[in-house]
């Protein structure tokens, strides 16, 4: 499940990266450009030495050295990468040496300054930003995210109205916002506000084509018949409602 939420933020996080940097990171972007390359998890080449150690004292931590036959610039930075990797995977201490074996005088750099020292991250709870800063972008993506927020003690039900309405007068055709509706329910089951969701879009007249949605594929996959039977018949009720508004269907 974790995945589908993963996989929604990521397709939309390109048209939501300049507005959600400043609202959320207080950091107005004037230009940006993607970096396209993955990550290293692993460096191409093994550590020299590594080992797990216990002291006399019961100190217990890992000793990291490098044999370094050159006076390489970037050591300090492929020493970091290492305690990172390291300290990831075995989750204890981990203690650095360089053993310099050329015959010049070293001059790499051994200790990062402050302000390259990794001291932490800024965790931005969604619960805690105001719905209506979200719900106001001319932003798809961002209107979306107003279900994530703070709904400030105001009615859930008036909330997704007026989610959904925004969501409504933003789409440029059915189809549209038909995706973002599916994105919507998505996030709605971080939430719980799966029902209340379904009941606004009822009420509100709005068709979402829930045989589209990746957890009613899902279910439909995996055979759980009673999961699609209940899909299956909200749909046609929310198709009946809305050809009785029409006047295309009598009663």
């Amino acid at each position: 499940m974790s995945n589908l939420f993963d996989r929604i933020l990521k397709e939309n996080i390109a048209a939501l990266f300049p507005s959600l940097s400043k609202k959320l990171l207080g950091i107005e972007i004037v230009h940006s450009e993607e970096l396209k390359d993955k990550l290293q998890r692993t460096n191409e080449r093994e550590a020299d030495f590594l080992r797990k150690v216990v002291t006399k004292t019961g100190e217990e931590f890992i000793i990291h050295l490098e044999f370094q036959a050159t006076d390489e610039k970037i050591m300090l930075e492929r020493m970091q990468l290492y305690h990172a990797l390291v300290k990831q995977k075995y989750q204890i201490p981990v203690r650095q040496y360089v053993i310099y074996i050329a015959n010049t005088s070293p001059k790499m750099r051994t200790q990062l300054t402050p302000e390259e020292i990794y001291t932490g991250f800024k965790l931005i709870d969604m619960q805690q930003v105001a719905y209506q800063d979200l719900l106001d972008s001319d932003i798809l993506e961002e209107v979306v995210l107003a279900i994530l927020g703070d709904f400030e003690q105001e009615n859930q039900m008036v909330v997704l109205q007026k989610i959904l309405s925004r969501l409504e007068k933003l789409s440029t055709s059915p189809n549209t916002l038909n995706k973002y509706i599916h994105h919507l329910l998505t996030f709605a089951r971080l939430r719980n506000l799966t029902d209340i969701t379904e009941k606004q879009l009822e009420t509100m007249g709005i068709t979402y084509d829930i045989e589209k949605d990746a957890f009613f594929k899902k279910g439909q996959k995996q055979g759980e018949a009673q999961g699609i039977e209940i899909g299956r018949k909200t749909t046609k009720k929310v198709i009946a409602i809305n050809l009785l508004r029409s006047g295309k269907l009598s009663l």
